[in-house]
């Protein structure tokens, strides 16, 4: 993995008959909060042609207290899995600034 650093926290974890899909997270030193999404697999490989596929979405440290509190609010009044793209379109919404990056 390119980004995964060693006290990145593994938060989601599912394994697939070809593979794995796991979420980590770390707050970084100067306060951004970094979700690392890792996939795995022939599934992956035959989609981007490499089994490994990595995307990050860094909530910038002004705004991580309302992604926070906004992320708690969507968690208790939803029976829906948290995915990073309902995080995105939350934070796009609610006009909290984040940046992303992927790597294949």
């Amino acid at each position: 993995m390119l980004f995964m650093e060693k006290n990145m926290e593994q938060i989601y974890r599912k394994k697939f008959p070809h593979g794995s899909h796991t979420i980590y997270c770390q707050y970084g030193g100067m306060g951004d909060l970094t979700l690392s999404s890792f996939h795995y697999g022939s599934d992956v490989e035959d989609f981007w042609g490499n089994d490994e596929y990595e995307y990050y979405f860094t909530i910038l440290k002004k705004d991580v207290a309302k992604f926070f509190i906004n992320c708690l609010k969507k968690g208790f009044n939803s029976d829906e899995k948290f995915t990073l793209k309902n995080l995105k379109e939350m934070c796009n919404k609610l006009n909290i600034k984040y940046v992303t990056d992927s790597w294949v």
